[in-house]
């Protein structure tokens, strides 16, 4: 299943060899680890050092055996009985994972685990290894079913899932593997002379979050500042080591044995030309930003790093935590783009009709058009230059092609989690998605690998498959995985309390961009000893943020734009706009009862008043906010609050504290007229101010 449009095999459930044969190349090498596999009902030491042996690069073993070793060693050690430290010792020195015979390598401590205590540490690999506890638990000895052993080379072909996989594939094969799976051409480091410090630091800070693994991984595939493009060998099934997921322009790479993710935005079409150019589609004019169909435009993309830096900058100094949000690590401008022969200069590819191909015309078209609204638009890089050449030159300085490397997305968007959990969840994603056939066995994986994400463990339900709603129901209304979804979705709700409650007090928005459904995602990850489940939230390319440059609050634009924000996160005044906002897509995926969802709401209330409070305490009293802010901005940040708060005691109309409002405003050197605009403005947009009156109370 690599790619949509691929005919998918279904299984043959004659014996053993016939279902290896149409999963694996090497099938008569999967047989062997599988007949051994079944005949071991407890743990093995020789057994665990022939799957060390065959896991291992040098033993010469495919990909996806070397995969299957790896997870039928997990299943061994499963078996192993925790008191066991002697053999545990001798696991852990074969995974290198041994500082000192009395200690764990400290790296562990970046992947989530707590302790570098061997006994300490012992229990937390097992716990990790648990996940899968349902897919291991099928595999009974000569008892075991064929669907059991389907079940288990599926969850084999995820690399991410396996967790000892970061100790047996080296970072450099798995780059490698990376490559073979896109296609590359040229590109050259952007490098932004006007870039704000802050940036460089978040740069450095999101690279210093990632365990040893992972930024090796990162390394090699950002040291080169090559551009990445989807191919026909990019898989876009859910959690392949490299994917391209359904209905975007983004390719994710997910490391092995990793609950990290990185994204490469944006990485074309999967079609002869990757890189195009549209001016209107479905007779309509595309956005300014989406006439590159397939790449990201270099000033863009340079805000976008600007502004969530920023945010994650300004988040962190109030909280002291990272911010839910994606770091942005490697920026690079496109030189050249894959053809069907070879890889052609940018300039040459969008010139030549032979380089381009049979699109050329309805190209140019397009381009001529682009080039002519950037101008009317006030956007003239290049004088006009003459000729089809200068024409392209023309479309290119405006456009600046380029690409980003993102560390710390989901895939997992909240739109598509709601829409692959609903009842034609299988539908769209095998048959519209992936354009493959699929099997009940299929759809039950399905909403396993989903749950598994929205819950951190999950629990298949004991129940026959009738059909994917009522198997979706039944899951969700398992006694483990419903204290999970309610403990998952509260904290869920407190999490986007407290970045939108940051983002009010510094007076920033993104008129909905950075809280829209599909900018959002859910991502599981091990961390103090256990799987837990977070937001992430992406796409700040419509994010502000005030600047060294700002001192007032210009509120007359930014409450709109914050209104618009509350419609994407949680607005409740329609009932089919809540059920598309953030919350209403958690809803729709956790499905908890009226009264928890009542507790939610109350949670994200409480978390939102507390980190606007929180906020504007820093950044009244950190000195670190001045090189963020302007000191005229934060001597009056409290200022608006002053007059909401009395605005909302109904004192707009008494003399004194009107008369007392302006002496203030005067004091801190406003404007004449600035305490009547502001009061047109408050009441302009008193709806959205008394739906958090909250935030102003003593």
């Amino acid at each position: 299943m690599n790619s949509p449009g691929r005919s998918r095999r279904v299984p043959p459930k004659n014996n053993l060899l016939d279902l290896l044969k149409a999963e694996f190349a090497d099938a008569r090498a999967a047989h062997r680890l599988f007949a051994e596999l079944i005949e071991q009902e407890t743990y093995d030491r020789s057994f665990c050092l022939k799957l060390f042996e065959v896991a291992n690069e040098a033993g010469g073993a495919a990909w996806e055996i070397r995969r299957l070793a790896i997870l039928m060693l997990e299943h061994q050690i499963l078996k192993l009985d925790p008191a066991n430290s002697k053999e545990f010792d001798f696991l852990f020195t074969q995974l290198n994972l041994k500082q000192s015979p009395l200690s764990i390598a400290r790296s562990v401590l970046k992947e989530g685990y707590t302790t570098t205590e061997v006994p300490g540490f012992t229990s937390e690999f097992r716990r990790k290894l648990e996940r899968h506890n349902h897919v291991h638990e099928q595999i009974r000895g000569p008892r075991t079913e064929l669907n059991a052993v389907y079940d288990f080379i599926q969850l084999a072909r995820h690399d991410c899932k396996l967790s000892l996989a970061r100790y047996l594939f080296a970072p450099d094969e798995v780059v490698q593997r990376i490559l073979d799976q896109l296609r590359v051409s040229n590109g050259v480091k952007d490098v932004d002379t006007q870039e704000p410090a802050f940036v460089a630091d978040e740069l450095r800070h999101a690279v210093d979050l990632l365990p040893d693994y992972e930024a090796r991984i990162l390394k090699g595939l950002s040291h080169s500042a090559s551009i990445y493009w989807v191919a026909e060998a990019t898989s876009s099934e859910f959690n392949s080591l490299v994917e391209y997921p359904l209905t975007t322009v983004v390719v994710v790479v997910k490391p092995p044995g990793s609950e990290l993710e990185f994204e490469i935005k944006r990485a074309g079409r999967r079609r002869p030309n990757p890189l195009n150019i549209v001016f209107a589609r479905d007779g309509y004019t595309v956005p300014p930003s989406h006439r590159v169909d397939g790449g990201g435009m270099q000033w863009l993309l340079r805000y976008e790093a600007k502004t969530a830096s920023r945010l994650a900058r300004v988040y962190r100094l109030v909280h002291g935590d990272n911010a839910p949000t994606a770091g942005y690590v490697a920026r690079s401008s496109v030189s050249s783009v894959p053809t069907n022969r070879e890889n052609a200069q940018l300039l040459t590819y969008l010139t030549e009709p032979h380089i381009f191909g049979k699109e050329f015309g309805r190209m140019r078209v397009a381009l001529g058009e682009s080039v002519e609204a950037f101008t009317e638009e006030g956007d003239a890089i290049l004088p006009h230059l003459r000729g089809e050449l200068g024409l392209t030159a023309q479309f290119i300085g405006h456009v600046a092609p380029a690409q980003a490397i993102l560390a710390g997305t989901s895939s997992f968007r909240l739109d598509k989690l709601a829409l692959y959990l609903s009842s034609d969840g299988p539908k769209n994603y095998f048959t519209k998605g992936l354009g493959v056939r699929y099997t009940k066995q299929d759809a039950k994986r399905l909403a396993g690998e989903l749950l598994e994400e929205v819950l951190g463990v999950y629990r298949p339900p004991k129940v026959s498959y009738q059909n994917y709603q009522n198997y979706v129901e039944a899951a969700l209304s398992e006694e483990s995985n419903r204290a999970r979804a309610d403990q998952v979705y509260l904290s869920l709700t407190q999490q986007i309390g407290k970045l939108w409650g940051t983002l009010l007090a510094a007076r920033g928005y993104s008129r909905g961009e950075s809280f829209v459904a599909r900018n959002v995602g859910l991502k599981s990850f091990w961390s103090g000893g256990e799987w837990k489940v977070k937001i992430i939230f992406m796409d700040h390319d419509a994010l502000v943020i005030p600047g060294p440059q700002t001192q007032n609050f210009h509120a007359h634009g930014t409450l709109p734009s914050m209104a618009v924000d509350e419609r994407y996160i949680w607005d409740k005044s329609n009932l089919n706009r809540f059920a598309t906002s953030e919350v209403g897509y958690l809803q729709r995926i956790y499905r908890p009862a009226q009264s928890v969802c009542a507790q939610g709401e109350a949670f994200a209330l409480r978390a939102l008043k507390h980190a606007y409070r929180k906020t504007q305490n820093a950044l009244v009293k950190n000195p670190e906010m001045e090189k963020l802010f302007n000191r005229v901005f934060i001597k009056r940040l409290l200022d608006w609050d002053t007059l909401v708060s009395g605005y909302l005691k109904n004192n707009s109309s008494n003399v004194a504290w009107k008369k007392k409002m302006r002496e203030m405003m005067a004091a801190k050197g406003y404007k004449r007229r600035a305490f009547d605009a502001y009061m047109e403005i408050i009441e302009k947009n008193k709806d959205f101010i008394k739906r958090y009156e909250f935030l102003f109370e003593d």
